[in-house]
């Protein structure tokens, strides 16, 4: 395959399958697994160097497994002379599962032992990944995160050693034990056997106490002899999901409030959990939506709005500007941004307002933005006492009023945020941009796509005009990636280098 029948484009980085409002997440998911597969075949250490940019978790998680369901088919030699060691895969594998959140790695992880739809991959490869990024931690962190992540844990655990293995561990075999897990902490058996529901108590010698896991096993306790009275005393500061359920297995009989109230959640599952704890009766402490990402805080907004929910909606305001004011921002020049606010920027049921909430988001780290132009779209008031008028997605798209009005106004740079699907009148934006050009006006348009296309005739995202290659963004933090890709094809040695640069930098 040569470098100009190489159709790629950033969306491989940016994939998630959830769908958008005209295409179903298989169709999606077939369109860029081939785009993978080209590049896999294209040039091997590009495409595993390219996960190094931003991207989505979900398509890391399905470029790695790609990368460890196919051996390195290398000696090493040959990769000395870019400045990358053999096992530099496996080193870019796990610093990507280091930056992700925990939730995402493991199921990054889990499409190892066949979850997602995905053919299991067991090798020595996988083995190391899955062993050391579950036990290469200090016993605090994994004193936390075995009770938080049993299950996951044990699928791992259980895919990477095998049955017979797992078996003789489990049962004293010291020798095996340090081979695969005591060579990354020594300490962890009684971990291990936790997770394999062992209480760890009853194993043996214990040299370092696990205290949340000592709790969990009296939580545990208390829940199957049904005394209550323990239980609510235990429950204090433990997971909010490991309390509910072991309160729902058992029936223990204590209201959701008082859970919600004592047991422990993230800042983020504070913000996502908000409108159940409401419902309950429980009093918390206030979300802190300052230490929120801008997105989340944009869908917390809107989701207020859709549900007429009108609690906290001035402080979301107030942390949406906070944080608008605090990011990195991104300069083009003084522009004009004309956001589509038609109705399938709504998204799909699996990913509600995803492609508007990612338009507001990119709004809110562009910098030097003279105007914003809505099109389509109706305008709705916030339910709270002082409302505010915003737009939601709604109705038609006819983007190219926004245009004319852009360049009426003298508009330099002109943005747009659309996902390409233009129906009033289908292909008028073209033709109102060509006779702007045609008549000598002089601007420079910049399209922004947040939404993944697989009928786009090259790429991943559907273009507004012909000699405009659209940008796809799926989230506001991969403008670097984009631009990454913009110039792999131009020049791919030179994006090599820089990709390798990188490595170096955050790896090497």
């Amino acid at each position: 395959m040569t470098e100009n029948q190489l159709q790629i484009d950033s969306g491989i980085l940016q994939f998630a399958p959830k769908g958008a409002f005209y295409e179903e997440a298989e169709q999606q998911f077939q369109h860029v697994f081939q785009m993978w597969n080209n590049l896999f075949s294209f040039d091997r250490t590009l495409f595993c160097l390219t996960t190094l940019l931003g991207g989505t978790g979900y398509s890391k998680g399905a470029m790695n497994h790609m990368l460890l369901a196919n051996p390195q088919m290398t000696t090493g030699t040959e990769l000395a002379p870019e400045g990358l060691v053999f096992d530099y895969e496996s080193n870019v594998i796990k610093y990507n599962l280091s930056k992700e959140r925990m939730p995402r790695a493991l199921k990054n992880l889990l499409m190892l032992a066949g979850n997602e739809g995905y053919n299991k991959v067991n090798n020595a490869r996988t083995r190391k990944i899955i062993l050391e990024f579950i036990f290469n931690r200090d016993a605090k962190d994994l004193d936390a995160l075995s009770i938080n992540y049993k299950s996951k844990f044990k699928t791992l655990i259980r895919h990477a050693l095998g049955k017979y293995d797992l078996y003789k561990i489990l049962n004293g075999d010291e020798a095996l034990f340090n081979k695969w897990i005591g060579r990354y902490n020594k300490d962890s058996f009684p971990v291990l056997c936790h997770i394999f529901d062992k209480e760890p108590s009853r194993v043996g010698k214990v040299t370092v106490r696990f205290p949340k896991i000592e709790r969990y096993w009296k939580l545990r306790q208390a829940a199957t002899e049904g005394n209550v009275e323990q239980f609510r005393t235990l429950m204090d500061k433990m997971p909010q999901r490991t309390v509910m359920g072991f309160r729902n297995t058992f029936k223990i009989p204590i209201d959701k409030s008082e859970i919600f109230e004592k047991s422990k959640m993230s800042d983020r599952e504070s913000l996502q959990m908000e409108a159940a704890v409401k419902r309950s009766g429980a009093t918390r402490k206030e979300v802190n939506y300052k230490n929120q990402d801008i997105y989340d805080l944009w869908k917390a907004f809107y989701f207020k709005i859709l549900s007429g929910d009108p609690d906290n909606i001035e402080k979301i305001q107030e942390a949406i500007d906070f944080k608008s004011e605090k990011m990195d921002r991104v300069d083009i020049g003084q522009c004009t941004v004309i956001i589509d606010a038609s109705r399938s920027m709504f998204g799909s049921d699996e990913r509600k307002l995803h492609p508007f909430l990612t338009s507001l988001s990119i709004l809110s780290v562009l910098d030097n933005v003279k105007e914003v132009i809505y099109v389509g779209g109706k305008r709705v008031s916030t339910p709270n006492e002082d409302p505010v008028s915003v737009v939601i997605p709604f109705n038609h798209t006819d983007l190219w009023r926004g245009l004319t009005e852009a360049v009426i106004n003298e508009a330099e740079n002109i943005v747009v945020i659309s996902d390409g699907y233009e129906n009033t009148i289908k292909g008028m934006f073209e033709h109102t941009y060509n006779h702007f050009k045609d008549s000598g006006y002089k601007f420079n348009l910049i399209h922004i796509n947040p939404v993944f296309s697989s009928d786009a005739k090259s790429g991943t995202a559907r273009r507004l005009t012909a000699d405009t290659k659209p940008l796809p963004v799926s989230d506001y933090k991969f403008l670097e990636t984009e631009l990454v890709f913009e110039k792999m094809l131009e020049n791919k040695e030179v994006v090599k280098q820089l990709l390798i640069n990188k490595y170096q930098k955050l790896i090497g």
